[in-house]
C-alpha cells in the first residue's frame, strides 16, 4: 500500500454527481474538466472499486494511463519537493493574466505567490471548466492548446458550447 502510486479514471458524468456517489470512498475529484466529464484520483484499489461502483450506477468510467494519482492527497508530498525546486528558480509575476487551473483565476502578482500556486497544483484539483468560464468572462475568445493532442480543445468546445470562441490544437498527429 505504501508503494502504491495511485491511479486515475475518467468518468462521463458531472463532477458533482460523481462526488456524491463516491463520498467517503477515499477517491477525490481530481479534474472537473467539462460538463459531464470528471476525473477521479486515489489509491489504485479505491479507484478500481470506484470505477466498478460508478459502472453499477450506469456511468461510463475508465482508468487512464498515468504515473500516479495526480491532483490528490496521495501526491501531497510532491508539493514540498516542487516548492524546493521552485525556490531555487527565477520566477517573475506574469505580465498579463495567466490562469492557474487549481484556482481558476489569474496567477498572483508576486514571485513567491506564483511559486506557492505552482507547487500547490500538483495535489490540488484541476478546475478546468471553471477556469475556461473565468477566462471567457474576462474576454478570452481564442484558446490555443500547446500540448500534444486535442483533448483540451475538445473540452473548451464542450464548456463554451455555442458561445463565440475559437479553440485550436497546435500539436496533433
Amino acid at each position: 500500500a505504501g508503494d502504491d502510486p495511485g491511479a486515475m479514471a475518467a468518468v462521463s458524468a458531472p463532477a458533482e454527481r460523481v462526488a456524491a456517489l463516491l463520498d467517503g470512498s477515499g477517491v477525490v475529484i481530481a479534474n472537473d474538466n467539462a460538463p459531464g466529464q470528471a476525473v477521479i484520483s486515489g489509491a489504485t484499489r479505491t479507484v478500481d472499486a470506484a470505477v466498478d461502483a460508478l459502472a453499477a450506477e450506469g456511468l461510463s468510467a475508465r482508468r487512464i494511463p498515468v504515473a500516479c494519482a495526480f491532483h490528490s492527497p496521495l501526491v501531497a508530498a510532491a508539493e514540498q519537493a516542487l516548492s524546493a525546486v521552485l525556490a531555487s528558480r527565477d520566477v517573475t509575476a506574469p505580465r498579463f493574466p495567466v490562469y492557474a487551473n487549481s484556482t481558476a483565476a489569474p496567477y498572483p502578482g508576486t514571485p513567491d505567490e506564483v511559486r506557492r500556486t505552482l507547487a500547490a497544483q500538483v495535489a490540488s484539483p484541476v478546475r478546468f471548466a471553471e477556469q475556461i468560464e473565468a477566462m471567457y468572462a474576462a474576454g478570452a475568445r481564442t484558446f490555443i492548446e500547446a500540448g500534444p493532442g486535442r483533448v483540451l480543445t475538445g473540452l473548451v468546445h464542450r464548456i463554451l458550447g455555442d458561445r463565440p470562441h475559437v479553440a485550436v490544437p497546435c500539436d496533433v498527429p
